[in-house]
């Protein structure tokens, strides 16, 4: 998945004596499932990490490189409950506060090695469920502290979004009555002029509203909008936060999105 919340990639250039780096190389090989997984990446440079992956007759099947900075860990975990485990690579993406993580998932019963992908990610599991795959998109500007959360589950050879509380423990753990994003909002308006033209004070209205979107209760969202947006322009805001909503509840819930997506095979 090509994340779609707002990143800067930052401290790319290392042309300045400010922004010197040495090299430390890393290597790392995962051997499962009649594959070699073959990792490498320079530690002190962003984005430098490559992957390759042989087969049992040491055909190269995978490639793709300066996609990731750092490795994390690597695990086998069963995500849908069929007997078989599947790969988990977790991989520092970068230096930002937007994108810190990177899941790779490997399904080995699949025909060909098709990954796929979720950032800001990370495991959960509840009792009596298998595991889930939390994802939190932190909102730009990051400082204001505003962002949301969804839950997958792995299903099919794909990551499908949980919809219904009733039915994912995992989901229901992020339900919220309001009380922290009104606390936000009271200290920014405490703070800044709430009404000033680009305040941001939105940001902090599309997150819950997504939020709440997510877990089924979108009308609870625009309620709490309703009741809380004090300024004049709050009909064209309601309608931009409107389409801004519902644009990024239909990018979580497209599976195809999490597909990684790869030039060299």
């Amino acid at each position: 998945m090509r994340i779609f919340f707002f990143i800067i990639l930052f401290f790319l250039s290392t042309g300045t004596d400010a922004f010197a780096q040495t090299d430390s190389l890393f290597e790392k090989e995962i051997d499962v499932a009649s594959y070699k997984f073959v990792l490498t990446a320079n530690d002190n440079r962003f984005f430098t990490g490559s992957l390759e992956i042989f087969d049992k007759y040491n055909n190269s099947v995978f490639y793709n490189d300066s996609f990731y900075t750092r490795y994390n860990w690597d695990s086998l975990i069963d995500l849908n409950d069929d007997g078989s485990k599947e790969l988990m690579l977790d991989l520092g993406s970068g230096a930002t506060m937007y994108d810190y993580n990177m899941f790779l998932i490997f399904d080995f019963t699949l025909k060909k090695i098709k990954p796929l992908e979720i950032h800001n990610a990370e495991i959960v599991q509840t009792k009596d469920e298998v595991p889930k795959i939390l994802s939190y998109v932190r909102l730009s500007p990051a400082v204001m502290g505003a962002g949301y959360a969804f839950t997958m589950r792995y299903e099919n050879g794909m990551l499908i979004l949980e919809k219904d509380m009733s039915k994912s423990k995992a989901l229901k753990e992020l339900d919220t009555d309001g009380s922290d994003d009104l606390h936000l909002i009271n200290e920014f308006e405490g703070r800044f002029d709430e009404c000033a033209d680009n305040s941001g004070i939105d940001t902090y209205y599309e997150a819950f509203l997504i939020q709440q979107k997510i877990l089924g209760h979108e009308k609870k969202g625009w309620k709490f909008f309703d009741k809380n947006y004090k300024c004049s322009d709050k009909k064209s805001v309601r309608a931009n936060l409107k389409r801004i909503v519902d644009e990024a509840y239909s990018y979580i819930s497209n599976p195809d999105n999490y597909k990684f997506n790869y030039n060299n095979y």
